[in-house]
This record gives structure tokens, C-alpha cells and sequence, in this order.
């Protein structure tokens, strides 16, 4: 029912979808033309700003979102911001997910970047494309960090440092279509609800000759490293200098990859169509009753809900991995403020007014946009139940920071294709994996 900025899904935004459909923004930079992505934002900012120059306003912010984001409430929160600051002139405009950083790249490069950015703080950090706002969390303002889901903090910080502030989130959990399982003769997913007790539902909601089966997987790195957390696994960490630790061969990874390559071997769930098939592919063959289980997000909710109103599609949370533990992938975005933008106290300023509750709220009805502070989900608006299990998902989601390295991504999502699709043991190939992708880190 709620919404999401992914990186590699292709769903549609509703009111109450998704904005994205397959959680983390891809942040690597693709082989675009930077001085096009430049001028694409500065006509688009252009365009979206809805109030024309004004003499008495002598300071402009510039503020760059994705695509989707120049939304009525969006627009209300600059009026406001505007109104609570009258010598400023906020200057909003639009540029498509792939094409962020990109865009940034080329502003910073040419002396002229925009003051506040949507993206994935942590990703522009890692990219050296971010200022550091350490000092400003500590002077006093609106924002504390233990306010935050600790995820949605984790999705600004670097190195030790704090590079932005959290604006939306969301998290993989497990949708489940309840008139299958009580055909099937199968108990609703509740806890405690494991890997273990999933397989063993898998085999009584599966058909033998593998026409139907439990569970469908989509090729995304995203959606992977949430079963990964939902085991305990970790495929990168960064210290506090700065380094990167990868752990694409650690025995709960390897273990969550080969959990998954048993289902599809077993016929009970479905693999990938292909090496570039994401979420759309997998709800398709939910949609259509070919598959009993999805974990998905909320954009997905959405889209079932509006097909079917009443209990059929249900939500729960992600199957505890064999250690017992409890976990997925956030989704969801931030903002941060790129190198050389001269207005950073004014554009931090900005940021933690776009996020105070008041839009978090308007956002979340309207948009569907899942709020980044526990206590917005004191409303009475998210107590339906179709909210509940991604509300609970959110304090155990991490963001998917191996997104910050573009080449040693594509390297993880190989080896998991060879996996998924081609049936590979995983320990061998993630032993590989981790191989290359070390090499590649350590050029940098």
C-alpha cells in the first residue's frame, strides 16, 4: 500500500503504489553523457519551478529529486519553505533514478552542482560527490539521530560520518496469497516462521511437475541480499576509515544463495526468467496464482490490493534464517548536499524541513511514501493491517551499500545468476565472487 524508490524495478506509480518497484536505487555511474544530464536537470528545474523570480528573493536553492518526486505535496513543503524564508528561492527540478549521480557528477565538475540532492547519501559519499554534515546534526536543529530507523541513518552514514538526511524507506518483507494456503491445507505464515518451516509450506503449496510453485524469484541484487540479511549475511562492511570489507564468500551468504538455488531445484519456487528479470516478473506469476509466496515491498501490496480489496493477498514478515535471525534490505532514499554547493547550512535546513512530520505524513497518505521516524507510525492511518508487516520489517531492514561500488555490484550480480539460474553451488562461485571483486577494490 506504500511506496518505494528502487533501482532496477520497471512497476508504475499510483496513489498508493509504487514509485519504484525493487527497493535500493542502482547508484553506480552508467555511460551517459554527463553535460546532457546537466542540462537535463537545469531544464527540468527550469520547468517544475511552479513561482516565477521575485527581486526581494536574492538566494536561490537548487534542489534536484528523482522523476517522481515533483508531486503536490512535494511542492507544498517548498511554498512553505519558501514562505518561512523570504530572501529564498527554492529551484526544484526532476532527473531520472539511473541518471542521479550522473547528473551530479557533471555539475560538480563544471562548478555549478545543485545544493540538495535525492539519491542514496552513503552512495555520493563513497563517490566522493557528498559534504560531510557531521556539524550540522550537532548544532541543535530539528533532527536527532536516534529519532530515525537506525536503516534509514545507516543510508546517510560513511565512513563514520553522516553525508545527508533520510527522506523515505521501505523493506523487502513476505507477501503470501492466503486462499492458496487454505486450499492447500497449509497454516498462514506466523511466528516463529523460519526458512525451515517456509520449505516445508513450499512443498504442500508446489506442484509436482512444477506448473505451480511456492515462491518467485526475480533476478535483483536487491532483492537477494534481503534473503542474505534475513540469514545473517553480510556482503560489505565499512569501517571508519573508510575501508571496505567484503564478504560475498561469508558462510550465511553462501548459505541464503544455496537455500534459494534448493527451492528452484526442488520445484518450489521459480527462477529468474532471465539475467535482466526484476520484480515484474515475479508478481506476474504471483498475480496470476502460479506462485503462492512473493517477497516483495509495499509498492506490490499496492498493485494486489487494487486487483483484489479484500483478504486474498496478505503480508508477514521475512522467514528468520537458520541462525534464528531476524532481517532484510531497505529500500527507500535521502537526500544529500554534493561538494561545491556554497548554500549547505540553507540546503541542510531545507532537507530536515522536507522531511519534519508533517510532509512525511502528507506523503504517506497521498504517496504512499513509508515515513523514515518510528514515531510518524503513531497515526491512526498505519494501523491497517496490510501495513503491519512492513512497519515491523523497517527497525531490522539495512540499506544495500554495495551499490556504492558500480563494478564490484555487477560482479555480485553475476555470480548470483549463476546461482539462481544456472544451479551453481554457491560456495564455489561466491569464492570467486569475492575473488574479483576484491581485486577491484582494492584499485581504488
Amino acid at each position: 500500500m506504500l511506496s518505494e524508490s528502487g533501482n532496477e524495478g520497471d512497476d508504475e506509480m499510483q496513489t498508493l503504489s509504487p514509485v519504484r518497484s525493487d527497493g535500493g536505487w542502482h547508484t553506480g555511474r552508467r555511460a551517459w553523457p554527463l553535460v546532457a544530464a546537466a542540462l537535463t536537470f537545469t531544464l527540468l528545474a527550469a520547468a517544475c519551478s511552479d513561482e516565477p523570480p521575485s527581486a526581494e528573493k536574492t538566494v536561490t536553492l537548487r534542489v534536484m529529486m528523482t522523476d517522481d518526486w515533483i508531486t503536490p505535496p512535494f511542492l507544498e513543503a517548498v511554498r512553505d519553505f519558501e514562505r518561512e524564508h523570504p530572501g529564498v528561492r527554492v529551484e526544484p527540478g526532476k532527473t531520472p533514478i539511473s541518471h542521479i549521480l550522473d547528473t551530479v557528477t557533471a555539475a560538480v565538475k563544471s562548478g555549478s552542482p545543485p545544493d540538495v540532492v535525492q539519491a542514496h547519501a552513503f552512495s555520493a559519499a563513497a563517490q566522493d560527490l557528498a559534504q560531510e554534515v557531521d556539524d550540522l546534526w550537532a548544532e541543535g536543529n530539528p533532527l536527532e539521530v536516534a529519532d530515525f530507523l537506525p536503516g534509514a541513518i545507516d543510508d546517510v552514514t560513511w565512513a563514520g560520518h553522516l553525508y545527508g538526511v533520510p527522506l523515505d524507506t521501505n523493506a523487502l518483507f513476505l507477501l503470501y496469497d492466503a486462499d492458496q494456503f487454505a486450499a492447500a491445507g497449509v497454516t498462514p505464515p506466523r511466528e516463529p516462521f523460519t526458512f525451515a518451516t517456509f520449505e516445508e509450506a513450499a512443498r504442500a503449496l508446489s506442484a509436482p511437475d512444477g506448473t505451480k510453485r511456492a515462491l518467485a524469484i526475480p533476478q535483483s541484487t536487491w532483492w537477494t541480499y534481503g534473503w542474505i540479511k534475513a540469514n545473517g549475511g553480510e556482503v560489505l562492511r565499512v569501517g571508519d576509515d573508510g575501508k571496505a570489507q567484503l564478504t560475498l564468500d561469508d558462510p550465511a551468504v553462501v548459505g541464503a544463495l544455496d537455500y534459494l538455488r534448493a527451492l528452484v531445484q526442488q520445484n518450489l519456487a521459480f527462477a529468474p526468467g532471465a539475467a535482466d528479470s526484476h520484480s515484474g516478473d515475479a508478481l506476474a506469476l504471483f498475480r496470476s496464482g502460479s506462485a503462492s509466496t512473493l517477497a516483495s515491498g509495499s509498492w506490490d501490496m499496492a498493485v494486489l490490493k487494487k486487483d483484489s480489496p479484500g483478504d486474498k493477498y496478505r503480508s508477514t514478515l521475512m522467514p528468520a534464517g537458520t541462525a534464528g535471525t531476524r532481517g532484510s534490505v531497505m529500500g527507500g532514499s535521502s537526500m544529500f548536499v554534493p561538494k561545491g554547493s556554497k548554500n549547505r547550512e540553507l540546503a541542510f535546513e531545507f532537507m530536515a524541513h522536507l522531511v519534519s512530520d508533517k510532509y512525511a505524513l502528507r506523503l504517506a497518505k497521498e504517496e504512499g511514501r513509508l515515513p523514515v521516524r518510528p514515531r510518524v507510525y503513531d497515526d491512526p492511518f498505519f494501523s491497517t493491517p496490510d501495513l503491519q508487516a512492513v512497519i515491523e520489517q523497517l527497525p531490522t531492514a539495512s540499506p544495500f551499500k554495495l551499490s556504492a561500488f558500480p563494478e564490484v555490484h555487477d560482479v555480485f550480480a553475476k555470480a548470483i545468476d549463476e546461482v539462481l539460474r544456472g544451479g551453481s553451488d554457491a560456495g564455489p562461485v561466491m569464492a570467486e565472487a569475492q575473488k574479483q571483486a576484491q581485486a577491484l577494490i582494492g584499485t581504488k
